[in-house]
């Protein structure tokens, strides 16, 4: 029995950490997930800054070709005033002045607003692309960690499977039955050690008689309180077993 418990030990070894490196390479998947997303949430809000700031670009260039067609004309109109030579000629070369100074005033004014909107956009595409450059960076970096350790991981799970395999085949399959249902019951923890008295997973003492036949080594036993199979932990057989 004492042979069978130690490969029951074992087994709880490799399972936990197998599970600890399975669960580890079942997350990288995501996190690799959120590496894409977050690299497109960044390039969107750059992408969007460049739109914007495209617009304005446009706007600003158009309106400013505008008022070099409108100071084309008003030096046209200027001409016309100084050489009219009747009062309507006068009055329509002034009247076109006025429009056009007016006109310039305002294109003025909502050129200074499109100015102070490029600014903005300018630093804001600015913050965008250092943000993006940083995180595109250092995501190369973690990608590269996590593919690696992919491929890590998947040798630690072959070479922890094949282990697995053979401490089974070691194992009788009444044993192993009970192992295999118990473990996820007990959060992979289907085998307990006992040391003066107290199950050393659910801390509970056992009865003083159970705890004397457990020293025996002689057959399998159960801790009353969280039905894990149980062994003398501090047995020589045991020893760097714990």
């Amino acid at each position: 029995m004492v042979e069978q418990l130690k490969l029951l030990v074992r087994l709880q070894v490799v399972d936990k950490v197998l599970f600890d490196v399975q669960t580890e390479r079942d997350a990288i998947p995501g996190r690799l997930a959120e590496l894409d997303l977050e690299e497109e949430r960044l390039s969107a809000i750059l992408s969007k800054a460049q739109t914007e700031l495209d617009v304005i670009v446009t706007q600003r260039t158009g309106m400013e070709t505008e008022n070099e067609t409108i100071r084309t004309r008003l030096r046209r109109s200027e001409n016309r005033l100084m050489g009219s030579k009747s009062q309507k000629e006068y009055r329509a070369a002034n009247a076109e002045i006025d429009e056009a100074k007016d006109t310039l005033k305002s294109n003025d004014d909502v050129l200074e607003g499109l100015m102070e909107r490029q600014e903005a956009l300018d630093a804001q595409k600015k913050r965008a692309e250092e943000g993006l450059n940083e995180f595109q960076e250092s995501a190369k970096e973690e990608r590269a960690k996590l593919e690696a350790r992919v491929k890590q991981a998947d040798k630690e799970i072959k070479r922890l499977t094949k282990d697995r395999s053979g401490l089974c085949e070691g194992i009788e399959p009444k044993l192993m039955d009970q192992y295999n249902f118990i473990s996820p019951r007990r959060q992979g923890m289907a085998v307990a050690g006992v040391s003066e008295g107290t199950c050393l997973i659910c801390r509970m003492q056992l009865p003083p008689q159970q705890f004397n036949e457990l020293q025996r080594e002689d057959k399998l036993m159960v801790c009353p309180s969280c039905n894990r199979i149980i062994y003398w932990a501090d047995s020589e057989h045991f020893e760097g077993e714990k």
